[in-house]
């Protein structure tokens, strides 16, 4: 038997198509946490220095978000193929990472839908503010940049005491332990491998609402990476 909508019912339905159709994209979020830059060269595929020639803006379309494409002469290459010149395009949403014409940058960039992507989520900055990134870029090539695993246990409100939390992170054949400090922070040494956390304690848990830049329940760690980690607290405030 066929179904028949009632007059209220295909208002209904119009109603939530238009809104639907007419609703703006999802806002972009940056993955958790922040991440330093020799993170970061393992998470991207082009990342070079290279000063603005031109740009121009691309309007909103049915199908993508618009935004800002960029000619950009490429001084050094530290991950990717070396190229003269590259294009790079960043949209206008909460993670833009807009350029300016005739300044130099080092960028960190994505490949998607055949064109490379930059955003505010890393370390692209301005040469004049990306000393630590690349003293940490430039290590890292030389293989002078030791490999390590950090990590934050965040608090899910304020007054939540977090130090002191022991956090063990285990690879194929071993386990590292570590105590977090008063601000919740752990770090240590490790060499390359693969490693997951142990939420074995249940003294923090991992947020399922989050995008991870990597992923604590299992991730790769690279000679000269530095793996950044976040989970939550079970920890709540006294009655």
């Amino acid at each position: 038997m066929p179904l028949v909508l009632s007059t209220v019912s295909r208002l209904t339905f119009f109603l939530v198509a238009f809104i639907l159709a007419s609703s703006p994209p999802a806002k972009a979020v940056c993955p958790a946490p922040e991440i330093p830059a020799n993170s970061e060269f393992f998470k991207r595929d082009l990342v070079f220095t290279g000063s603005v020639l031109s740009f121009r803006e691309l309007p909103d379309t049915d199908d993508a978000i618009g935004g800002w494409l960029y000619q950009v002469k490429v001084e050094k290459i530290f991950r990717g193929v070396a190229r003269p010149a590259v294009e790079v395009f960043t949209e206008n949403s909460s993670i833009r990472f807009p350029l300016e014409k005739n300044r130099e940058y080092l960028l960190f960039a994505d490949r998607r839908a055949g064109r490379f992507e930059i955003d505010n989520c890393g370390n692209s900055a301005l040469i004049s503010e990306a000393a630590d990134s690349l003293e940490r870029l430039n290590r890292l090539l030389a293989g002078k940049q030791p490999s390590e695993i950090e990590g934050w246990i965040a608090a899910e409100t304020g007054g939540i005491d977090v130090s002191g939390v022991l956090v063990t992170i285990k690879s194929q054949s071993k386990s590292y332990t570590a105590v977090t400090d008063k601000d919740g922070w752990f770090h240590f040494p490790a060499p390359p491998g693969r490693y997951k956390l142990d939420f074995s304690s249940k003294q923090y848990y991992l947020n399922g609402g989050d995008d991870f830049w990597y992923k604590p329940e299992g991730f790769v760690l690279h000679a000269g990476e530095c793996a950044s980690l976040q989970v939550v607290s079970v920890r709540h405030l006294s009655k």
